[in-house]
């Protein structure tokens, strides 16, 4: 995992088998239904999405391994969200999920589990490598700028990206003819 520690994200190919994905877009698809995203951004801040499918998503082995090696054993669950942006939408600025400037340990992991295939240019999720370790916060005004060094991160329905919470990263804009539908789950160190 020296990509997780050197760059601050890690690619979890077909993190989730079949069965697992259908059961999780299944969870998702009754939570936009009842719950609608907001707004065509398309994030959906959900607090009751369960069972057995969303609870493979939490306790995945590899996905679990690459938490720990962030945060240290036995970190916290914190939030669980769905971004569904919809064509042109999901652009977000530069930034890293814990405020201000890393403490000496991370504090906060995240992962983005794609529930459809992402490309580069259909809303993937960009990272700048290294800015785990940096000692200053992302910079403001990004949305749509590309910053020196990024990389987009493309995805296959199932798999995911693991974040250090203090790495610059951001939504990107979906330029493709569909929703992008993701999970973005997060934990925080004990």
């Amino acid at each position: 995992m020296t990509t997780l520690d050197a760059d601050g994200y890690l690619l979890l190919p077909d993190l989730l088998d079949a069965a697992a994905l259908d059961g999780v877009r299944a969870a998702t698809a009754q939570a936009l239904d009842r719950d609608g995203p907001r707004g065509p951004g398309g994030t959906l801040h959900v607090d009751d999405l369960r069972g057995p499918a969303v609870e493979a998503v939490w306790t995945a082995p590899r996905l679990v391994a690459a938490v720990e090696r962030i945060l240290g054993p036995d970190p916290v669950r914190g939030a669980l969200h769905v971004r569904a942006p919809h064509p042109g939408f999901g652009a977000q600025a530069l930034h890293a999920d814990f405020a201000g400037p890393p403490p000496p340990l991370p504090q906060v992991a995240v992962a983005i589990v794609a529930l459809v295939d992402v490309t580069e240019d259909g809303g993937a999720t960009r990272v700048v490598p290294g800015t785990h370790r940096w000692n200053r916060t992302a910079p403001g005004a990004t949305v749509d700028r590309t910053w020196p060094g990024e990389r987009r991160i493309a995805l296959r329905a199932g798999s995911a990206v693991v974040l250090d919470g203090h790495l610059w990263h951001s939504g990107t804009r979906n330029h493709s003819t569909v929703r992008r539908d993701a999970l973005q789950v997060t934990w925080r160190r004990r």
